[in-house]
């Protein structure tokens, strides 16, 4: 893994930091959570990441390329919030297994080196069309999981928090917290706001997490920021729905596992 640093902050300089991160994954939740809480905090890039296990794509955005990387941003807190915050975004997750394993553990080292205690994933939980549309259109639910009970206790209580009962976490988003806790002693947790596949990126489900990860890390912040944004994605999903309910019940095998997060 190689790094370029923009600054240097060490444990020492750091109020009882946490982790946030949010990857590329299913509907963009958890990187569009964090890209957001980022711009909203006026966090400072410190770092980037650059990993061979990324996909070899170069992005091009008004004719200026960009190669692929991870970012690493601080937030110092102001003196009535407990916790300064790192946060981690990147483009993409890691295309292997032993790319998410090598990446995961860079990453979590770092954390540890900064004296990080607590680590919190942001990303998607993928309902199928049934179960979504079942609760549209009241807000997302988030789904969590944590690495110990008094964690998962804590995070539940939040309003809006539904535990996980039983599924799978797949890619890195559910890595890094899970590698954490189990080699570093990190309590740890994961935050997937209830979506579904078929929308880019979902700024709806985006804007119930930050709201959870701010209730539960006594963050002063708002998100209004992606309020239009969040009016368009529930725009789209009545319109999906629109054209679910005109084709008619989907068959068995075509649906999704409902307790299921892939990405």
């Amino acid at each position: 893994m190689l790094t370029r640093k923009y600054g240097d902050i060490s444990a020492e300089n750091l109020r009882s930091p946490v982790a946030v991160i949010g990857l590329p994954g299913i509907a963009n939740v958890g990187r569009a959570s964090v890209d957001t809480i980022i711009e909203v905090l006026d966090a400072t890039h410190y770092m980037d990441l650059f990993c061979d296990d990324f996909p070899s794509r170069i992005a091009v955005t008004d004719g200026i390329s960009q190669f692929p990387k991870s970012a690493l941003y601080i937030y110092h807190a102001a003196p009535d919030e407990p916790h300064d915050i790192i946060f981690l975004t990147a483009d993409f997750q890691p295309s292997s297994s032993k790319g998410v394993f090598e990446y995961s553990d860079f990453v979590v080292k770092h954390f540890v080196n900064l004296g990080v205690k607590e680590i919190y994933a942001l990303a998607a939980y993928e309902q199928n069309y049934d179960s979504f549309f079942d609760h549209f259109p009241k807000h997302p639910r988030v789904f969590v999981s944590a690495s110990s009970p008094s964690t998962l206790q804590r995070i539940s209580e939040i309003e809006g928090t539904v535990p996980i009962v039983n599924g799978v976490i797949n890619g890195a988003n559910g890595f890094i917290p899970a590698w954490a806790s189990n080699m570093y002693n990190i309590e740890s947790g994961c935050l997937l706001g209830e979506t579904l596949g078929v929308i880019k990126i979902d700024f709806r489900a985006a804007k119930i997490v930050l709201e959870i990860i701010a209730k539960l890390l006594e963050i002063n912040a708002d998100f209004d920021i992606l309020e239009k944004h969040a009016e368009r994605v529930t725009e789209f999903i009545k319109w999906v729905k629109d054209e679910v309910d005109h084709q008619g019940p989907a068959t068995g095998e075509g649906e999704h596992p409902s307790d299921r997060y892939i990405g």
